[in-house]
């Protein structure tokens, strides 16, 4: 195998058909089926796949009658394929947005706490200046969004910090941090209480994030600080829409962030209930790759989402 290549080698002969293959090679694991995807002779897809291995110095999938399986250098390469190919997919969209006259994509991952509230306040403000911009925004959870963001198929994701998977590779800005407010249902038997006992809290259940153990410990210091038992899940849901809708027409209770909390208030949507929560959940903030080139679209999101923060 021939010794590793330096930076300018790896410059100038790296093609982008490399990185297909390699990503269709990680997706099949098989080079004839891999050849017919891109169309080519299994002889050309083997010296390609050749001139890849060359490039990196060392064999990058294993050969066996099955098929091939990549070695620990192979998965790592693929991973590297499929972020610049995803990257191109971007490139590509921007040029053909652009000569339709829009001014470019941004592609947010953005987790239930700030789908409600800060998010849409930062794209109506983002619309209002740039209205070309084309803003795709998806909803989810880390384990959906993160390793979307590390693959390129997202430029940033805005949610809470310090969560399960978001590691050094990621660069991490606060926008605020935030408390949680206890409510209810607009016309819940609670929501007129200036004062809650544990007796009264005892007759209801909760609609709670889920897996959330540090909210569900935060609810239960508060409620057994007022004398009531451990707090009882009836829904687990994550979605604020969901939330709220069961708010209005049951007699659960729910914690949300405050500044949520407050907006459903002042609509009438829900009401907030006397109940202190002391502890506070990890800070709301942006979550970018590390060294990643962040396009002007990006950009403008971000400002966009620091403005929104800065006035709720």
């Amino acid at each position: 195998m021939p010794e590793f290549p330096t930076l300018q080698q790896l410059r100038s002969r790296l093609r982008i058909r490399h990185l297909v293959l390699l990503d269709e090679l990680g997706r099949v694991g098989n080079l004839h089926r891999a050849a017919e995807a891109m169309h080519l002779s299994q002889p050309a897809a083997s010296k390609l796949l050749g001139e890849a291995e060359g490039l990196a110095g060392q064999a990058l999938f294993e050969r066996s009658h099955h098929g091939v399986a990549p070695t620990a250098l192979g998965l790592l390469m693929i991973d590297r394929a499929r972020l610049l190919l995803n990257e191109l997919d971007a490139t590509h969209a921007e040029l053909a947005a652009a000569a339709k006259g829009a001014t470019g994509k941004v592609r947010a991952g953005i987790f239930p706490v700030v789908a409600h509230l800060l998010v849409p306040l930062a794209v109506e403000r983002l619309q209002a200046t740039h209205p070309a911009l084309r803003i795709e925004l998806s909803e989810g959870l880390e384990k959906q969004l993160l390793p979307a963001l590390r693959a390129g198929e997202l430029d940033c994701v805005v949610g809470r910090l310090g969560v399960e998977g978001a590691d050094a590779d990621l660069q991490c800005e606060i926008l605020y941090d935030e408390a949680t407010a206890v409510v209810c249902g607009p016309a819940h038997p609670l929501a007129s209480r200036s004062r809650l006992s544990g007796a009264a809290l005892d007759r209801y259940r909760w609609v709670l994030p889920s897996r959330n153990a540090a909210l569900y410990s935060m609810v239960a210091a508060a409620v057994s600080a007022r004398g009531a038992g451990f707090p009882q899940v009836a829904i687990e849901s994550s979605a604020m829409l969901t939330i709220v809708s069961l708010l209005q027409r049951t007699s659960l209770l729910s914690a949300i962030p405050l500044r949520v909390a407050r907006a459903l208030a002042d609509n009438g949507q829900v009401a907030i209930l006397p109940l202190a929560l002391q502890a506070r959940l990890h800070p709301v903030g942006i979550m970018t790759r590390r060294g990643a080139h962040l396009a002007a679209t990006v950009s403008l999101l971000l400002e966009a989402l620091r403005e929104a923060a800065a006035a709720i």
